[in-house]
């Protein structure tokens, strides 16, 4: 049988986690002020925001080596094999943890780097369970999930640049939020900054233009549950009227580096 292995960026609901079956959810950890915390199901994590907001500092970190050797060791006693597939090297170690506890399991264990987070990272890991409910072998599917992480990108802005560059993820100086100038990147691997758009209309349409002509499923995603993604949406629906869109908000992880107020949307293109 085949485990998928994840971490908590994947942005799953403790409903969601249940009915998928073969999933575990490996936590990323933060830090509050002075609280240490681990990053739990989307429906878990408590009202976050309101405490990130009145606190210093506010930073990420890894799983644990432990939960990860943890979770691999109790799969592999039950006779399973293991994809892991975890958020981006380019953006974080957990990667090279998940290899790192792999090797130290030992057994039929296989790390993907999905090259995205958040919701990219869940179109990429609902791949994998569809794939693996529907028999496909283990190295089969391993080798579908990277041809398909490469058909997965997200668009996004922020308004304000602040925890992008507090947290070393962005070092681009032509980045603005100035007057009502705002930033529009790529995530493909890395953050990638594509252009800064004046006003909220331009900005809208200049982020459903990224999104590629062959999108099969999109998830809008946004910092905060008051940020008002309706407007993208239904650009978004006019758009690709035959696709049903997702909407999640993110969790603690990804809102320290993105900030409230923050918006996006994952795809994946057709084969």
């Amino acid at each position: 049988m085949i485990a998928i292995v994840t971490d908590s960026s994947v942005g799953y609901s403790t409903t969601e986690i249940a009915s998928r079956g073969i999933v575990s959810v490996v936590p990323l950890n933060y830090q509050f002020g002075t609280g240490f915390y681990e990053e739990a199901a989307s429906d878990r994590n408590g009202d976050f925001l309101s405490l990130m907001r009145r606190s210093n500092p506010c930073k990420t970190a890894q799983p644990a080596l432990n939960n990860f050797i943890r979770t691999f060791q109790n799969l592999t006693d039950k006779g399973c094999d293991v994809i892991c597939i975890v958020l981006s090297s380019a953006l974080s170690g957990t990667y090279s943890s998940a290899c790192f506890a792999a090797d130290q399991v030992g057994g039929n264990i296989r790390v993907v780097d999905s090259a995205t987070i958040g919701p990219g990272l869940h179109l990429l890991v609902d791949e994998a369970v569809n794939m693996a409910k529907c028999g496909l072998g283990f190295e089969e599917t391993v080798k579908h999930l990277e041809i398909l992480k490469k058909k997965i990108g997200i668009v996004f802005s922020v308004e304000s640049l602040e925890r992008l560059l507090l947290g070393g993820r962005l070092n681009n100086a032509k980045a603005k939020t100035s007057l009502n100038l705002r930033p529009i990147f790529e995530l493909k691997g890395k953050i990638l900054f594509k252009s800064n758009a004046r006003g909220a209309r331009e900005r809208l349409e200049e982020m459903r233009a990224l999104v590629p002509n062959g999108a099969r499923r999109l998830i809008v995603c946004r910092c905060g549950e008051k940020t008002n993604v309706s407007d993208f949406t239904q650009m978004l629906g006019a758009r690709f009227p035959a696709v049903y869109i997702h909407q999640r908000v993110v969790g603690p992880v990804l809102s320290i580096h993105v900030g409230e107020g923050a918006f996006g949307v994952a795809y994946i293109v057709k084969d």
